[in-house]
């Protein structure tokens, strides 16, 4: 066969290998759209409640609906009882009378029967052994516990009187307050307690101010005792004369001291 038909017969062949690939394409693309199957619009999943709310029909605005009787109630109350809670004192604008703090009945309460002003209990505790239990302000011994039938104008408060070197000896068991100039401060023998004097007197005969040492770091600290020589101090406690120290003032917290100038 000559070159030429032969070179014609390839030519053909490769014209027709590139039809049937188009048809293949062609034929695979159809399959591939074909809808095999009809498909229907899906429905959302609804919950039993959405249900039920989605078929319901709408009711008529005329349409009665029963109440509730007024007379019924779901909540239940229980018996009230015969017994009664007694109302709390009025105790604004009183003060213990030993240490001035505004009163708190949950610290207990002592009131004097025959004055009529309170204390908490631990400065009644302290009035009992530092004072014989009598009453600062008047001196009756007279101290009872507060009980719940007090009534709330029972009580009085308590102005301590402002005493000096002058006048101090005539104010022995009560709660004071003295301002005085310090004029030495002296240590004890065993070198814990301290004695701020306002006479230059011995320890057991001028009126001062003592320290215990128990009462040293709520009082201040030594540095501070120690810094009252010279100054004029205010102060407020129970003056008492002791049968072997003399006349004094025991101090056991900083608040004590009013001022130092």
């Amino acid at each position: 066969m000559p070159p030429t038909a032969i070179e014609d017969g390839d030519k053909t062949l490769l014209v027709m290998e590139g039809f049937l690939v188009i048809a293949a394409i062609v034929l695979a693309i159809w399959l591939l759209n074909k809808p095999w199957r009809s498909r229907r619009p899906s429905r959302p999943n609804l919950s039993p409640q959405e249900r039920s709310t989605t078929t319901a029909t709408p009711q008529a605005k005329n349409t009665y609906r029963p109440a509730r009787p007024a007379g019924s109630s779901s909540i239940k109350f229980g018996e009230i009882g015969s017994g009664s809670t007694a109302a709390p004192r009025d105790l604004k604008g009183l003060h213990d009378a030993f240490t001035g703090e505004a009163l708190n009945e949950k610290r207990g309460l002592y009131q004097c029967g025959a004055c009529k002003v309170f204390y908490h209990t631990e400065s009644f505790d302290l009035i009992r052994a530092e004072n014989g239990s009598r009453c600062v302000a008047c001196q009756a011994a007279a101290i009872h516990p507060v009980g719940a039938q007090a009534r709330p104008t029972d009580g009085r408060d308590y102005t301590p009187s402002l005493v000096t070197l002058g006048n101090f000896r005539s104010h022995f068991g009560q709660v004071v307050t003295f301002e005085g100039r310090v004029v030495e401060v002296r240590t004890s023998r065993r070198g814990s307690d301290f004695a701020v004097m306002f006479e230059r007197k011995k320890w057991a005969e001028g009126f001062k101010l003592v320290f215990f040492r128990g009462s040293i770091r709520n009082s201040g600290g030594p540095q501070f005792i120690l810094g009252m020589k010279g100054r004029t101090i205010r102060v407020r406690g129970l003056l008492i004369n002791h049968n072997r120290w003399g006349p004094e003032i025991i101090i056991n917290d900083r608040s004590m001291i009013l001022s130092v100038r």
